[in-house]
Parts: structure tokens; sequence; C-alpha cells
């Protein structure tokens, strides 16, 4: 009867650090790691961890094609070494990273169902981990074994895992192990786009604009959930913009925001305070036709520092745009 009620116990132990699926969850204060993999066309695995309200790869890319099968050009190996590839990722020009476009949050070089984050979204991921001088260290692995010592600040609370892969540079690589640089796909310019910046001697995570010549690592982030409306086995066709009373509402700590696009579209959707000052940008890129369901949370804000009140969620388009109201009890 004891050993019984020991399986059972156990049974019910693991199940609350499962999700519907079978998969594992681990959760801390900053992310929630998953056994989810996904898989580019050369057949490498990554890992994902989600951070606040986003979900990001673990790893750099290391794709030598593009997710169709045509192969990239503007990528490379540092120093040509394969096995420092399966280490730190490969390194892209950023026209190899956003094939030749220039749309922020562009698949380009990422697989299906993820894109090359823009610089907005590296600005919610510094935002969420208490600014740009402390997410740095969050986001680097702790650890000397692929950053030069002394590897200041890196706790890699979040698991995000960044390594110091370096860049190439006019035929030259540099900055192994010193420094990791990541592209994001906004460009400020035809030859200079916006990257973020990591270093084995502080703590920082720094936007800088430089050439799109030079070859940097891709960190990927997930699109935005969406889902099309089914009708008789048919995609139904969605043929209005619409903006959606959030649920719940009021809320506390978590809300959920449903839009719907009537054709490809650039969607932004930030929330503002009663003052309309900015509080978080939700999206901020384009989109599909759809119904989209976006997650905003309190917690994605270091000491769940907002206030209970009255917010507003403002969606705009070149065709559309609304503004709603929210209530954080807290």
């Amino acid at each position: 009867m004891k050993k019984s009620y020991f399986i059972i116990l156990s049974f019910l132990i693991i199940a609350l650090f499962m999700g519907i699926n079978g998969t594992i969850i681990t959760q801390t204060s900053n992310r929630i790691l998953t056994d989810t993999t996904v898989t580019d066309y050369d057949g490498n695995i990554y890992h994902t961890v989600t951070i606040g309200t986003q979900v990001w790869l673990r790893e750099n890319l290391k794709s030598l094609h593009y997710p169709d099968g045509t192969a990239i050009t503007g990528v490379m190996s540092y120093n040509n070494s394969d096995s420092l590839a399966n280490i730190y990722g490969r390194l892209y020009t950023w026209n190899a990273a956003m094939r030749n476009s220039t749309q922020q949050g562009v698949q380009g070089v990422c697989p299906v169902g993820f894109h090359v984050p823009t610089d907005s979204e590296w600005t919610v991921l510094g935002n969420f981990l208490g600014g740009n001088s402390l997410a740095g260290g969050k986001l680097k692995e702790a650890d000397t074994v692929h950053w030069y010592s002394p590897n200041t600040g890196a706790s890699n609370t979040t698991g995000f895992t960044a390594l110091g892969g370096g860049e190439w540079e006019s035929g030259a690589f540099q900055f192994i192990k010193m420094f990791g640089v990541f592209w994001s796909s906004t460009q400020t310019s035809s030859t200079q786009a916006i990257y973020r910046y990591l270093s084995y001697n502080n703590g920082t995570l720094s936007p800088y604009t430089w050439n799109k010549t030079l070859a940097y690592s891709v960190r990927c982030i997930k699109d935005t959930s969406h889902t099309i409306i089914i009708k008789n086995g048919q995609e139904g066709v969605i043929d209005s913009y619409e903006l959606k009373q959030n649920y719940p509402n009021p809320f506390n700590p978590n809300t959920r925001i449903t839009f719907s696009i009537a054709k490809n579209s650039f969607v932004t959707l930030k929330v503002y305070d009663m003052l309309g000052k900015e509080v978080a940008t939700l999206v901020n890129g384009k989109l599909t036709p759809g119904i989209y369901e976006v997650p905003f949370s309190i917690n994605q804000f270091p000491g769940n520092q907002l206030a209970s009140g009255i917010y507003f969620y403002k969606m705009e388009t070149k065709d559309f745009n609304k503004v709603m109201k929210m209530v954080l009890l807290k």
C-alpha cells in the first residue's frame, strides 16, 4: 500500500512540472526552459527558452541553407573551423541573415516559425531584464570556457546562454571569446544596421549601428502566435482589422490581447500608461492575414513595478488604428 501511494505521489509531482504535451518545464524568475526543439534545413537542432513574453533559440544559428534549401551566400565559420561553428554557431553578413530583405522581422536565415529579431524586440528583452546595463550579464554563459576572464557580471539567469562568438570583417576573424555580437533586422541606412553587443569585461547589452558587410552571430526569436479561422475544412477569409478587449480584464498578473489582420501589414501593438508614456511594445513587425493572440504580463517588468490602474493598448497599421483600455488590479 505504501509503495503504491509513493508511485502515485511521484507521478503527480512529475505531472506538475510537465506541459500538456509531456514537455518537462523548469521555471525561474526570468525564464522557462523547455525541451522543445527546432531543426533547421541542415539538421542542426536548437532548444528554446521563454524570457518574459518572448521565445528565443538558446543557441546561435548554424545554418548553411535557408529553410527552402537555398545555399546562403555570406555565411562563414570562425577561422573557417566547423568545430568552432558547432560551438559558437556561424557568422552572417546582414544581407545574408536577412536573405537580402530590408523588412524588419523577416524570417531570413531563421527556421520556420522564427525570425531575425527587430531592434524593438531586443529592447523588450533588455527592459525585461532590468535595462541594458544589467541584461548582458543575465544573458551570458556563466563561466570562462567560451568567454575570456573575467566575464564580468555573467550569471545566465535567463538560460539564453550567449557565447563570445566574435566577428568577421574584411577577411579577418577576430574577438572570439571577447565579444558576442548579434544582428537585429532593423536597418538605419542602406549600408548600416543595428546589432546587440556583449563583452567579456562588462555586463551590458549594448546597441550599436555598423556596416552590414561585417559578419555577426544570429539568434532567432519565435514569431507571434496566430490562428487562421477554419470553416468547413477551408481557411476562412479574414476580411477586416479588429482589436478586441483583452481577457481577462481586469487582470493580474497576466492577460491576452487578440487582434485580426486582413492583409499583409506592418503592425505595432503598444501599451501606454494614463500619462501616455509607453510601457511595452508587444508587436512591431510585418504580419500575414490571420487572428493573433499576444500575452501581456506585469511579470515582464522587474519587481512587478507596474502600479494598479488603467492602461491603454494601441494597435496601428497603415489602414487601421485603434486604442482599447485595460485595468490592472494588484
